[in-house]
């Protein structure tokens, strides 16, 4: 994963007063290593350095604190690809999409609600107490990124975690600003439809086409990675949509999977094939009509027989017409 957490954590490390050079001894490399914005360390160096940093220093809030610890990474294009980006909506797409550029194993995954948008947050490897730092932290600077992106005091509709609630609570509370529920089954932070479509202060398109440039050649220059049964499938009926077979029973042909296996893994990842295609589909046609298609294209390349069928469902993504959400579109833009 990249090092610009355990950058976080030893600044916060230096605050506390705590032997910085040690934990990076400890942790397995040096702390002349972190200039370097390239450098990317194994999940479990990040893991035993938050576990030991917690140990000295005897602080149950580390992840909350880590979280405020202002570092901006000039180096790291996937951040302002968020930044740039036209609204909260568009930039948890584009936060997914190049989320290798932060790490290689845990994953941020985004969720259609009928009443808004979820993110959910899931570390890497086998539960340890370090993971309730790193969800915290990840959640914290979620909600935080936010306000800050909007410039609007926007919270959230809930949070979860799945780590048990620590016994002093008001950290959390005056952070988040909202229902919070700990013992779920997964960790996660939600919003409105209204909150999502909240546009960003730093919105700018030509400069996020640059800045996705340059972390698409990043992720070129990574290793490659596994990618998840939601992935597969969501890359494979991409390929798919304008035209193709795209159905769950082809799909799973295609990955070479018997359907109830692959139904299988997909419900054990939280996702479901419907939820994959519908997403994927809402996404794909805000970038098409952005690029000015004619509505019929859009709805063939989006795999719909019936136009009508298309604009029943952009409706219901959107709140608008495709002709209307075009239309407002071109007059923000000028």
């Amino acid at each position: 994963m990249s090092a610009r957490l355990a950058r976080q954590a030893l600044r916060l490390a230096g605050t506390l007063g705590l032997p910085v050079e040690a934990l990076c001894r400890e942790a397995g490399f040096r702390e002349e290593d972190l200039d370097d914005p390239e450098l990317r360390i194994p999940y479990a160096a990040l893991d035993g350095l938050l576990e030991r940093a917690e140990a000295l220093s005897g602080d149950a809030n580390l992840g909350l604190h880590i979280a405020r610890v202002d570092l901006v990474d000039l180096d790291d294009p996937a951040t302002f690809v968020v930044l740039t980006s036209a609204t909260l909506h568009d930039a948890m797409v584009r936060g997914c999409r190049y989320q290798r550029v932060w790490g290689d194993g845990e994953r941020f995954q985004m969720e259609e609600l009928e009443g808004g948008v979820r993110m959910r947050f899931t570390p890497v490897g086998a539960p340890r107490p370090a993971h309730r730092h790193l969800v915290e932290a990840a959640l914290v600077q979620f909600a935080t990124g936010v306000r800050a992106f909007t410039g609007v005091d926007v919270r959230p509709l809930c949070v979860r975690f799945r780590h048990e609630a620590p016994p002093d609570l008001r950290e959390h509370e005056a952070l988040f600003g909202c229902p919070l529920e700990f013992g779920a089954a997964f960790s996660a932070i939600d919003f409105s439809h209204e909150a999502a479509q909240r546009p960003f202060v730093h919105a700018d398109a030509l400069l996020n086409t640059m800045f996705e440039r340059q972390a698409q050649r990043v992720l070129e220059r990574l290793p490659a990675g596994v990618m998840t049964v939601s992935e597969r499938v969501r890359e494979q009926v991409g390929r798919a949509l304008a035209g193709g077979d795209f159905s769950f029973v082809a799909v799973a042909r295609a990955l070479r999977q018997p359907p109830r296996t692959l139904q299988r893994r997909l419900a054990a990842e939280g996702q479901s094939y419907a939820a994959i295609v519908e997403a994927l589909r809402r996404e794909l046609s805000a970038s098409y009509l952005q690029r000015r298609m004619s509505i019929a294209e859009v709805s063939f390349l989006l795999g719909y027989a019936d136009p009508v069928a298309f604009h029943r469902a952009f409706k219901r993504w959107w709140g608008t017409s495709p002709e209307g959400y075009r239309r407002e579109r071109l007059q923000a833009s000028r």
